[in-house]
């Protein structure tokens, strides 16, 4: 429990959700610290209004200023909290948070450090209409002689007609499940591409197993095969394996299958 929960003013509906990602963990980190937000700016050396602008998405700080933030609360919890983020962490929300948004805008985000200013796709399942990546993936596993689902993969069904999913809202675990359908149903891919890429790469096994299985509930199962592709290229091999076992104990079988191939074809 942090040692200062406060309420927060609604988010404007209108930012990205890379930039929603961003407020979100910078209000997380905030209530950290037991002290007020002014003597947290001071001390970060900006006005309170300037932080009061960065924690209520207002503007995304530059990134010395997202430093300093840091290293306050950081000392201000010292022996209270551990942070719930680490500054790398923000500091990366932040870059996903600064990229230009626009219809032609590609889906995903760097995935090398070399890579920092080359947008690339966080899965081609998203990017693409034809699901290039998935439909090169089940090739092969299909070579290997291994089982893997034939099921076409359906676009989601825009929220208006949202009776058309095979699943109520109650039966979708994973809360971004019903943003994600919205945002590929109305062209959003930038969005929708930033949560399944933060999925895929950030989230706890367990967390992934109901990320997939709410997605293949809802009928989304383009999305939940880009929350297996980015698990799978995890730098952090063992979080893979623990991934890969997780959705065996859940009896997902043909996830599995999917994570697997998609596992080898990253080593590559």
């Amino acid at each position: 429990m942090t040692p200062n929960r406060r309420p927060w003013k609604q988010l404007p509906p209108h930012i990205t959700a890379a930039h929603r990602s961003l407020v979100t963990a910078l209000r997380e980190i905030r209530e950290c610290s037991p002290r007020k937000q002014a003597e947290i700016a001071e001390d970060a050396h900006q006005e309170p209004t300037t932080l009061s602008n960065h924690l209520n998405a207002g503007r995304i700080p530059e990134a010395k200023l997202l430093r300093d933030f840091y290293a306050v609360v950081e000392k201000d919890a010292a022996g209270l909290v551990h942070l719930p983020h680490t500054l790398d962490h923000l500091l990366e929300l932040r870059e996903h948070a600064k990229k230009k948004h626009c219809e032609c805008c590609a889906v995903g985000f760097p995935n090398a450090p070399g890579q920092a200013a080359q947008e690339q796709p966080a899965s081609r399942i998203v990017a693409s209409p034809e699901l290039v990546r998935a439909r090169r993936l089940r090739r092969r596993a299909r070579r290997s002689g291994i089982s893997v689902p034939q099921e076409r993969i359906r676009v989601p069904v825009p929220l208006p007609e949202g009776d058309r999913h095979p699943a109520g809202a109650a039966e979708l675990t994973w809360p971004e499940t019903s943003l994600v359908a919205q945002y590929l149903a109305e062209g959003q891919k930038r969005d929708a591409g930033f949560l399944l890429w933060q999925a895929g790469t950030s989230y706890s096994a367990a967390d992934i197993v109901e990320a997939v299985g709410s997605c293949r509930t809802a009928g989304l199962h383009d999305a939940a095969d880009a929350i297996l592709i980015n698990a799978a290229e995890r730098a952090d091999r063992q979080a893979v394996l623990n991934i890969t076992a997780a959705l065996n104990d859940a009896g997902r079988l043909r996830d599995v299958t999917f994570m697997l191939t998609a596992a080898m074809r990253a080593a590559e």
